[in-house]
């Protein structure tokens, strides 16, 4: 299947999508594509890292107020 990805690339790929969906959050009522965005990234880190950790982002930025869910 696919390469096992080691901790610093799961790191890595965790912090940028930490980052983005903080700074779409900051523009989510001004652009238009800001929620896009993070349904893309945590998408990304669902399939790369999990729900759990994706899971993880909506908890921390309280996206489930903003309608994101948590296990679904």
């Amino acid at each position: 299947m696919g390469r096992k990805l080691s901790d610093k690339t799961k790191e890595g790929i965790y912090q940028d999508a930490y980052e983005v969906i903080e700074h779409n959050l900051e523009t989510l009522d001004l652009k238009p594509y800001s929620a896009n965005i993070i349904n893309l990234r945590l998408a990304s880190v669902a399939r790369k890292l999990g729900k759990i950790k994706a899971d993880e982002l909506i908890k921390e930025f309280g996206l489930e107020y903003l309608g994101w869910k948590v296990g679904g």
